[in-house]
């Protein structure tokens, strides 16, 4: 086997590799959007190579058209994917134009040597605007990169130079085999390691991002979408490190429903699952952002509030008190819902969350204690 069916072989088990590994991803772990338009992408990249040794073998101008016209809708596919995954705008016509107007270009060059330069010249200078557009698209707003996005990004714009480097060698392009050498010797170093690397760190972005799911699942309640116990100890921890750190107050909230015994008993697990709900969203609305919200469980909610003692901390909760009654529950006329809040604040010698849950749960009883619908500070109670 000679040296350009290597290439393609590789290129060719690349691109059927990924369309695998990323179809099973898609079907096995959420069918996410921009997976499965990344499958498409190497599913059509299968066929561009085939496409491309049909033209080398054969040496048709055709196949060699057809291959142009694969790495336009690949190198698409893999941009529309990448803003599908950031929750980026998408506008489809965006991509479509442009592609039909190269596409068509490459259609018009009838001649064998035109039709090379043109092969040589436009496509790569397009698929590397598309692989630009898609390290543009990667970059996180807010936050920095995790470290398969970074290898994906580095691997994107390395491919974006490779593009480039073969557009500028097609320019040198004179006759049928004058000035190829360096076109040849660009794609066959440059473009099977910088293809690979491309396709193996999209699958990293694949794996890391199913791995941030899974630790979030591992953190957060299905059913309020807020921290669950665990991911509420996580987040106390370092809330109390930062408190202690730069010494600012730190208040914890424990508070549950009075009515929902009453509201599961009368109305169903439907209607005490619309209950909690719309407290965890009733209170996650009456914090700021960087406050933390989690359910310790059954209706027993916590809140950490940063750089915010007691008092203060009483008050916002008066809000989320005031308004609790008014929580409107789909199928559920009227709910009488009450909340009782219990408030503690962190004192030096707190080790963990747990010091101050014994507190504002203490807390917590004392409002229960006095009637119910009410706020205490554990000071107050002790």
């Amino acid at each position: 086997m000679n040296a350009p069916a290597i290439l393609l072989s590789l290129l060719f088990g690349t691109a059927t590799v990924m369309t695998v590994a990323l179809a099973v991803a898609w079907a096995h772990f959420g069918r996410q959007k921009h997976v499965l338009t990344w499958t498409a992408s190497y599913a059509v990249g299968m066929l561009q190579w085939m496409a491309n040794a049909g033209g080398f073998f054969l040496k048709s101008p055709f196949w060699f058209i057809i291959t142009g016209i694969g790495l336009i809708i690949s190198g698409s596919l893999l941009a529309i994917g990448v803003r599908q995954r950031c929750g980026k705008p998408l506008r489809l016509a965006g991509f479509a134009v442009p592609a039909t107007i190269v596409i068509l270009a490459m259609a018009f060059a009838i001649g064998p040597v035109g039709s090379q330069i043109m092969q040589g010249l436009i496509i790569p200078a397009y698929v590397g605007v598309l692989l630009a557009v898609s390290a543009v698209s990667l970059w996180p707003k807010g936050r920095r990169f995790t470290p398969p996005e970074l290898a994906f990004f580095v691997a994107l714009l390395i491919f974006v130079v490779n593009q480039l480097a073969l557009a500028g060698a097609a320019m040198m392009i004179q006759g049928p085999e004058i000035g190829k050498d360096l076109y040849r010797l660009i794609f066959s170093i440059f473009t099977p390691t910088t293809y690979v690397a491309t396709a193996v760190t999209a699958v990293l972005v694949v794996a890391g991002d199913l791995a941030e799911q899974l630790r979030t699942q591992m953190r957060h309640d299905p059913l309020t979408q807020v921290l669950n116990r665990r991911g509420l100890d996580e987040a106390a921890a370092q809330a109390i490190a930062q408190a202690r750190r730069h010494k600012r107050p730190l208040a914890l909230v424990v508070c549950d429903l009075d009515g929902f015994k009453a509201l599961n008993d009368g109305h169903g697990h439907i209607a005490g699952d619309q209950a909690l709900r719309g407290f965890a969203r009733l209170l996650t609305s009456a914090v700021r952002r960087g406050d933390v919200v989690g359910r310790m469980g059954g209706d027993e909610f916590g809140l950490l509030l940063l750089d915010t003692d007691a008092t203060a901390a009483a008050e916002v909760m008066e809000r989320v008190r005031a308004e609790v009654a008014h929580l409107a529950l789909p199928g559920v006329p009227v709910t009488g819902l009450r909340a009782s809040f219990g408030v503690a604040e962190l004192v030096v010698i707190d080790q963990q969350m747990e010091d101050m849950v014994v507190r504002a749960d203490a807390a917590l009883y004392t409002a229960k204690r006095d009637g119910k619908d009410r706020i205490a500070i554990w000071r107050e109670a002790a």
